[in-house]
């Protein structure tokens, strides 16, 4: 089996997660131009990474119900994406996470267990 991989190595903006956004969905339509199956972007490739306070004003949940993932899972029914992000679980609690989206779907999120001490 043959894998096309894209890596998007992204200059996010601190905390503005729409224009990170559109950074991704561009990439994204590359990727499919040049017949990628799977992009991979970097850890908090949505937010920045140096979040800080910041926190919980970007993080989001990984569902088709949240205002920025409704994009990246209708932009994944074409390729597989990998995207960071801050996650907030039912409890309020905030991770460094990854999302794999397939079909339409989040098919896995992945915690960052060891944070930068």
């Amino acid at each position: 089996m043959r894998l096309n991989l894209a890596l998007a190595q992204i200059a996010t903006r601190l905390g503005d997660v729409e224009s990170n956004l559109e950074k991704h969905l561009n990439y994204i339509k590359q990727a499919k131009e040049q017949k990628a199956d799977l992009v991979v972007f970097p850890e908090l490739s949505l937010t920045g990474y140096v979040v800080q306070d910041l926190v919980a004003t970007v993080a989001h949940r990984p569902t088709e119900d949240d205002p920025v993932f409704k994009h990246l899972l209708e932009a994944s029914r074409d390729l597989d994406i990998v995207v960071g992000f801050v996650d907030e679980d039912m409890r309020h609690r905030f991770f460094i996470a990854s999302a794999y989206l397939s079909g339409g779907k989040v098919l896995h999120v992945h915690h960052k267990v060891y944070l930068p001490t």
